[in-house]
C-alpha cells in the first residue's frame, strides 16, 4: 500500500500530466492505505498545498491547477454519498466566514462528520452574518462551526462567530486566519485545531443541549 509520500507525488504527476481521474484515484488508494481522515490530512492537504506553492512558482500552469482543484472539490461530493444515515438528530452547522469563497476544508470536514454518522448543514460560499443567524434559528443546530482561511478575512469571520455565540450555539472555529494564539485572542469559542481528525474528535464529544432548549 502506498505510504503518504507516494500517493502526494503520483498526484502531482497527475496534476502536471492533466489527469483529474488519477488525482481521485489516489486519494481512494490513500483511504484504503490508511483511513478517510488519514487521506485528507496526511495526502490532500499537503498534496494541494504543493500544488498550489508550485503554481505560484511558475512550475505549473493556471489549468493544471485547475483541473486538480475541480478534481478535489468533487472528490468529496462523491464519498458524502456513501456516507451512513446519520445517527445523531440535531445537525452540526459548518459554514465560511462573510469573505471566504473557497474551503475544501469544510467540505472534507463535512465528509468525515457524515461517515461517524452525523448529520451536517454546509452553508454556501461568503455566508453573511444574516445568513448565518438565519440558519441557526432554522436549523436548531448542535453546534456551529466557522471557516476562514486568510488572515485578512478573520475580522468578518469573527463577527459571524460572535453572532452565531449570541445566539447561544456552541461555536467551533478553523482555518488559517486563526492559526496563532494571537489571532485567537478575543474570539470566542474553540479552536478546532490544524487536523480534520483531531477537529472530528472534538465535534464529535458530548455537547452542550442545542439551540434553543
Amino acid at each position: 500500500m502506498p505510504n503518504p509520500e507516494v500517493s502526494i507525488r503520483h498526484i502531482l504527476v497527475a496534476c502536471v500530466n492533466y489527469d483529474p481521474t488519477r488525482v481521485r484515484d489516489e486519494l481512494d488508494l490513500a483511504i484504503g492505505a490508511s483511513s478517510l481522515g488519514g487521506c485528507v490530512d496526511d495526502v490532500l492537504f499537503p498534496a494541494l498545498r504543493e500544488i498550489g506553492s508550485r503554481w505560484q512558482s511558475g512550475e505549473l500552469d493556471l489549468e493544471a491547477e485547475r483541473l486538480t482543484s475541480e478534481a478535489v472539490r468533487g472528490w468529496p461530493e462523491a464519498l458524502a454519498l456513501r456516507a451512513p444515515e446519520p445517527t445523531a438528530a440535531a445537525p452540526l452547522l459548518l459554514a465560511r466566514g462573510p469573505a471566504d469563497q473557497h474551503s475544501i476544508g469544510l467540505e472534507a470536514l463535512d465528509v468525515l462528520l457524515r461517515h461517524q454518522g452525523q448529520a451536517c448543514r454546509v452553508l454556501g460560499s461568503r455566508t453573511s452574518v444574516r445568513a448565518l443567524t438565519t440558519a441557526v434559528n432554522a436549523n436548531r443546530p448542535r453546534a456551529v462551526v466557522i471557516a476562514s482561511h486568510l488572515r485578512a478575512n478573520r475580522s468578518s469571520a469573527t463577527s459571524s462567530i460572535r453572532a452565531a455565540a449570541a445566539l447561544g450555539a456552541e461555536v467551533f472555529y478553523a482555518g488559517g486566519a486563526f492559526s496563532s494564539a494571537r489571532q485567537r485572542r478575543h474570539v470566542p469559542g474553540t479552536h478546532l485545531g490544524s487536523t480534520l481528525q483531531s477537529a472530528c474528535a472534538l465535534l464529535m464529544a458530548p455537547s452542550s443541549p442545542q439551540v434553543g432548549d
